[in-house]
């Protein structure tokens, strides 16, 4: 983009959009410009209306009422290939890919690839270019592999690397980094700078808020579907966002995690798998241990193979004294051990099912009688977990896609809790919430430490483990190459280990 092209005004103006459905209005926009040349958070509560601003925008939500311009020309409602056209790219955060699909195919959803001529497609060339794409963000990722062999950060990086070869007038990002470690996130937000000094605009959703702080040149705040706060930087704060978006203060707790028993719950000795260890980890009852690591270090890996689904390679486990080696992710919830996985869309959720198939999923065999489940147990059990877990909704008949981001992690949290487990397994455990559900998140987790489970929480959040940890393991290559005690929680000293350049002292 030339320097004409930033003078030419705005990139993006919504005039009067609204969006309703029945009679519930969920968006309402009377008038909203975003600048070529800046980075524009979009920041708010899970249901505030962020995700119809961005369709709306993006052109796969067709506004009630008003009109929506990019590089000022009216862009039909409800048609993605003509906002497309006029130079939106989005990156979504339920990754729009096709997992039977290659990289370099998925790279080019949408559009062809140089060298195409009458309809006919050259494959050579298109995996050429992918390439190319995914080197310039200095990606290790092939062109050529399955989309479903890649973990949830490589298919989130991706997803960018397909937004980013469009060289969009305007990239929305939502929630890219919520997969991600520290340095990839870096790299995604110095992408999110460049664009916007090359003259064009990005919408940044995220509820990490240091992250946005630190992108933005102005914060704009949903509230029940109404911009309630428009801000410069130096407007901005934690404090005022927060307060901005729940219309209160939200109370943070900076106490020490509950107290720790001195019975070993869980113990592991030489554990191996594919890409894992060999690691030795102990788990006391009523500790919180985080797992820290950049993209690839093997958090995920440790919690997968403690839940058995990923074969154990070597090594032995032993929960409370007794040999603990499960097939199935069955055999370890059976024996008391229980996983909150990273991706909830993927992994864990009935999208279409009730609230309380899903919250009672794991509890079947104990509220089944003689082979046979009893409907009204199963009802109160539900219940119990909706209360348990605090999750916000109508019904539990309701299908659970129908709940925000937050109220689907708690009864993910919920359903993990039916099963009182000995040793609860946290993958990434508020990823894609809001800072209130999060909260709600860290007052289940504590819950259940005080009631003597043990909690393995990986997170790429370094705030979330310094603030609910006793310990933090950081791993790098497979291997924990630390373990470092609350009293000497530093960024610096995790993100030193995570680096594997070990610092002149620490705790290995």
């Amino acid at each position: 983009m030339t320097a004409a092209d930033v003078a030419a005004g705005p990139a993006v103006h919504l005039r009067q959009v609204t969006k309703a459905y029945g009679p519930v209005r969920v968006l309402d926009v009377p008038d909203l410009v975003l600048r070529r040349g800046e980075v524009v958070a979009l920041v708010g509560e899970n249901g505030a209306g962020k995700s119809t601003m961005m369709g709306a925008i993006a052109g796969t939500v067709a506004p009630t009422t008003g009109t929506v311009d990019v590089g000022g020309q009216e862009v039909s409602a409800g048609h993605p290939a003509a906002a497309a056209a006029a130079g939106v790219a989005m990156v979504s955060q339920e990754f729009p890919l096709v997992a039977q699909l290659s990289v370099a195919e998925n790279l080019f959803l949408g559009r062809t690839p140089e060298g195409t001529r009458r309809g006919i497609l050259d494959r050579r060339a298109l995996h050429r270019q992918a390439q190319a794409a995914l080197d310039e963000l200095g990606l290790d990722i092939s062109a050529g592999q399955r989309l479903d062999t890649l973990s949830v950060a490589q298919r989130q990086l991706v997803e960018i690397a397909k937004a980013w070869a469009r060289r969009p007038l305007v990239w929305i990002l939502d929630e890219p980094t919520s997969a991600l470690g520290p340095v990839e996130a870096a790299m995604v937000l110095g992408l999110a700078r460049r664009l916007a000094e090359d003259g064009g605009a990005v919408i940044f959703v995220g509820h990490r808020l240091d992250e946005v702080l630190d992108v933005s040149d102005r914060l704009v705040v949903l509230r029940n579907g109404e911009i309630v706060a428009d801000l410069s930087r130096d407007q901005a704060s934690e404090e005022v966002l927060v307060r901005a978006m729940v219309g209160a203060e939200l109370a943070r707790t900076e106490d020490d995690p509950p107290a720790v028993a001195t019975a070993t719950v869980l113990a592991a000795r030489g554990l191996a798998a594919d890409g894992l260890g060999p690691l030795d980890l102990d788990l006391s009852a009523g500790e919180i241990v985080g797992v820290a690591g950049l993209m690839g270090s093997g958090r995920s890996r440790l919690l997968h193979t403690l839940f058995g689904a990923q074969p154990r390679t070597g090594g032995t486990v032993t929960l409370a004294g007794t040999p603990f080696r499960p097939r199935s992710p069955a055999q370890a919830i059976a024996a008391g051990v229980t996983l909150v996985a990273e991706d909830r869309k993927e992994q864990s959720l009935l999208a279409a099912a009730p609230i309380r198939w899903n919250l009672t999923l794991t509890a079947l065999p104990r509220l089944a009688r003689r082979g046979c489940l009893r409907p009204a147990a199963e009802r109160r059990e539900a219940a119990r977990l909706l209360t348990l877990a605090n999750v916000r909704c109508r019904s539990a008949e309701q299908p659970i896609r129908d709940l925000s981001g937050g109220n689907q992690q708690r009864a993910i949290f919920g359903r993990a809790m039916a099963t009182n487990p000995a040793v609860l397994l946290l993958d990434e455990p508020t990823r894609g919430v809001d800072v209130g559900a999060k909260s709600e998140i860290y007052r289940l987790i504590t819950d259940a430490a005080s009631g003597g489970c043990s909690v393995l929480v990986a997170s790429s959040e370094l705030e979330e483990l310094l603030r609910i940890c006793h310990r933090i393991i950081v791993m790098a290559g497979g291997r924990a190459v630390a373990d470092i005690a609350r009293a000497d929680f530093t960024k610096e000293l995790i993100m030193t280990w995570a680096a594997a350049t070990a610092p002149t002292s620490g705790n290995r």
